[in-house]
């Protein structure tokens, strides 16, 4: 899983699908725009000081939801200015830069850059006490208020009338969510097995919408895992039937590491292009090649695919549910996961809830025929059933303080 932990600590491209203008968004809050690369830092005048993004230790961040909407909280007296950063299509496409102060006094925005579109006008004044270049602005933002700010791609002229009717944070995350979670959702007990990875699958999705892929003639590998993950998401297949086919030829050829998901994933994509005796054909190369090749999750995507087949593994028509048992932190907690690929068409859902110390499942599979087994839960359970509910054999340790 260290690729999507690596990827969780890396900056956040914030982007529209189909747009090539983007910014990208350090973990110390500062946002640099693709078209010119200058960059607008999170400074903040507090009752005791200017506090500057890069140089303070009390800056924390995160994902909303996994989703390409970054959360950086900054420590002040008695508590937090936080700045939200997302991307909306909006008048054609902008950045929005949502200021909150989550503190009992008032406190300035240092605002070091002359492009950028203010909202609260009067509000604006000069800088003092802080050196953030000639045409930086302060803005004044009371205890518990919130200001909004805009980046728009270079050469482009606008004013606070692209505010109006520009969404909020809350409904870009949903709009997000709704295309990545086609692709499979999971809801998983809290931590760094948990839901910080499951958020870290959700951002991988998101950066692939966005278009960062890899060269399929560097890795065709994740090429063919990434695809069938936008093709999950609702992206049409036949544009990819050709391009797909020429990654399958290499990984075939060369035995590559990961083979089986790739050429999985493939059977997937064909069959959603309606090329059913192609994806026949990429389905008998893949059980010629079971056992002749490894498995190492040594890219994002492939780190993707094992961690949902953790969850759900499709093995011929049997999927194994939580094959490789329930982490330590995920005992006694609720477990929720749906539509990830249970056969090349069918899809499961499930979810698990605790009696006492055992586990009870309920899951449902569409769209095609899989059996479900759970061997390290309970070895004398399986189940061609389309849906269903059972009481698993498991009984989780208790651990006495």
């Amino acid at each position: 899983m260290e690729p999507l932990r690596q990827f969780l600590a890396s900056p956040v491209t914030i982007g529209v699908t189909g747009m090539s203008w983007w910014a990208e968004i350090a973990t110390d809050g500062s946002i640099v725009t693709s078209d010119d690369e200058r960059t607008l830092g999170f400074h903040v005048a507090a009752e005791d000081r200017w506090h500057h993004g890069p140089q303070e230790s009390g800056v924390r961040q995160v994902r909303r939801d996994g989703v390409p909407v970054v959360e950086t909280r900054m420590r002040v007296p008695n508590g937090d200015i936080v700045q939200t950063v997302f991307a909306t299509a909006h008048r054609g496409g902008m950045v929005i830069i949502d200021f909150y102060n989550d503190s009992p006094v008032p406190v300035a925005i240092g605002i070091d850059r002359g492009d950028v579109v203010i909202d609260s006008v009067a509000a604006v004044g000069s800088v003092a006490g802080a050196d953030l270049g000639s045409d930086a602005v302060a803005i004044s933002l009371g205890h518990h208020t919130s200001t909004r700010v805009a980046l728009v791609p270079r050469g482009v002229s606008a004013d606070r009338s692209w505010f109006d009717g520009a969404p909020t944070a809350d409904a870009v995350v949903a709009g997000w969510k709704t295309i990545v979670d086609r692709a499979g959702r999971m809801e998983l007990p809290p931590g760094v097995s948990g839901s910080s990875i499951s958020d870290a699958v959700v951002g991988a999705r998101c950066a692939w919408l966005l278009g960062e892929l890899v060269d399929a003639n560097d890795d065709p590998v994740s090429a063919l895992l990434e695809w069938d993950q936008l093709c999950r998401m609702g992206e049409r297949a036949e544009p990819l039937v050709d391009d797909v086919a020429h990654a399958v030829e290499r990984v075939a050829r060369k035995h590559l590491s990961g083979a089986s998901m790739a050429l999985s994933a493939a059977e997937r994509i064909l069959l959603k292009a309606e090329e059913s005796r192609a994806a026949s054909d990429v389905r008998e190369i893949g059980e010629r090649l079971v056992g002749t090749t490894s498995l190492r999750s040594d890219s994002l995507a492939t780190a993707v695919r094992t961690f949902e087949e953790r969850l759900a593994a499709p093995n011929g028509g049997t999927v194994e549910i939580l094959g490789e048992g329930l982490p330590n932190d995920w005992s006694l907690q609720p477990i929720e996961v749906f539509h990830l690929p249970a056969t090349a068409m069918a899809t499961v859902s499930y979810a698990v809830r605790w009696h006492g110390l055992r586990p009870a499942i309920v899951w449902e599979v569409e769209g095609g025929e899989a059996a479900l087994c759970a061997p390290a839960l309970d070895a004398n359970w399986s189940s061609s059933d389309a849906k269903g509910e059972t009481l698993l054999a498991h009984t989780a340790e208790v651990v006495e303080t």
